[in-house]
């Protein structure tokens, strides 16, 4: 249990230093019923606080797995849910603590990225 309670902790962390967590804002922008994905993005208005979230419900790990992203750039990867798997998991499927989007525009965004979500799992990146 006191994995459940690491991840756990760090959840409210997160939800506390990202105030777009908090928001009202939100756009489930992208939802795949056949590869059990959802994409959702939150921000407040005018501050580039925006925070993309992304989770499956599916057994396998998606690589590759393309996703709009609002701005072009670099994007942190600031939460990753493998990580808690065998805490710390040696071998997270991850994104390397980021991304670049700099694919052509996607989902009604500007830009895109490839990444990698974990099985029954999911990612949370913000504009870094």
């Amino acid at each position: 249990m006191v994995d459940f309670l690491r991840f756990t902790q760090d959840l409210i962390r997160l939800r506390w230093n990202q105030p777009a967590l908090r928001g009202d804002n939100v756009n489930p922008f992208h939802v795949h019923d056949q590869n059990r994905v959802i994409a959702f993005h939150r921000w407040l208005e005018g501050t580039g606080q925006d925070v993309i979230v992304v989770a499956t419900l599916s057994e396998t790990t998606w690589y590759n797995y393309s996703i709009g992203f609002p701005y072009p750039g670099n994007w942190a990867e600031i939460f990753n849910s493998d990580v808690y798997d065998n805490w710390v998991n040696p071998i997270v499927a991850g994104n390397g603590g980021g991304i670049v989007a700099s694919g052509p525009p996607m989902h009604g965004f500007s830009s895109s990225a490839a990444i990698v979500i974990p099985a029954n799992g999911f990612v949370v990146f913000t504009c870094g």
